[in-house]
C-alpha cells in the first residue's frame, strides 16, 4: 500500500503542471492595460467636465450691467495697465513698467472709468462697433485736451478681479500705486457726444 502511495505521488509530481497558455496570460495583461486606459480616459473627461462646469458657474454668476464710460479718441494708445498676470487669456499691455505684451488689441486689457468713477479693464474696448465709429469720426491727431469727451453706454460683465494693477492715463506717464481691479467684458455699446 505504501507502494501505490509513492507510485501515486510520483505520478502526480511527473504529471504537467497546467500552466495558462500564452494566448491566455497576454489577453490578461491586455485587459489590465485597457482598464488602465479606460481609468485614465474617465479621469480626463471628469476634469474637463469640472472645468466647464466652474467656468459657466463663473460666467451664469457673473451680471451684465450698464457702464457709462467716458473716453476720448486718445485713450485707444494713452491709457494703459501693468500686471504680470492676466485674466482668462486677456493681458495688460505691459508686464512691467517696461516690458510690453504683445498680443492683439482685443486681447488687450485697458483701464477706463465710468462717469460715476468706477474703474475697469475692458479688453478690445474701441473694437466695438459704435466706438469704433466715433473713433474713425475724430482720429487723434491732435492733442488730448483739444479732443471731444464722449460716452459710451455699454452693457458690462464683470468675469474677474485682478490684483497689483498699475494703471497710467497719458503715453510715457508715471504709473498708480498697485490697485485690485474688476476685469469686465462690454456690448451693445451705443454714443453720446
Amino acid at each position: 500500500m505504501e507502494n501505490e502511495h509513492d507510485e501515486a505521488q510520483q505520478a502526480a509530481q511527473a504529471a504537467p503542471q497546467e500552466t495558462p497558455a500564452p494566448d491566455t496570460a497576454r489577453a490578461g495583461s491586455s485587459r489590465g492595460r485597457l482598464l488602465v486606459g479606460l481609468v485614465i480616459v474617465a479621469a480626463v473627461i471628469a476634469a474637463v467636465v469640472i472645468a466647464v462646469l466652474r467656468t459657466s458657474a463663473t460666467d451664469a454668476g457673473a451680471k451684465t450691467t450698464p457702464a457709462d464710460i467716458t473716453l476720448v479718441t486718445s485713450d485707444r494708445t494713452d491709457v494703459d495697465c501693468v500686471s504680470l498676470k492676466g485674466v482668462r487669456g486677456y493681458y495688460c499691455g505691459y508686464s512691467n513698467e517696461i516690458a510690453t505684451w504683445q498680443g492683439d488689441e482685443q486681447n488687450k486689457l485697458k483701464p477706463y472709468y465710468t462717469t460715476d468713477r468706477h474703474l475697469y479693464l475692458v479688453p478690445g474696448l474701441f473694437l466695438e462697433p459704435a466706438i469704433r465709429v466715433r473713433y474713425q469720426s475724430e482720429l487723434p491727431n491732435k492733442p488730448r485736451e483739444q479732443l471731444k469727451r464722449f460716452t459710451a453706454h455699454c452693457q458690462i460683465k464683470v468675469i474677474d478681479k485682478l490684483p497689483g494693477v498699475r494703471v497710467h492715463w497719458i503715453a510715457n506717464s508715471a504709473w498708480s500705486d498697485p490697485q485690485e481691479v474688476e476685469v469686465g467684458l462690454v456690448s451693445n455699446c451705443k454714443i453720446e457726444g
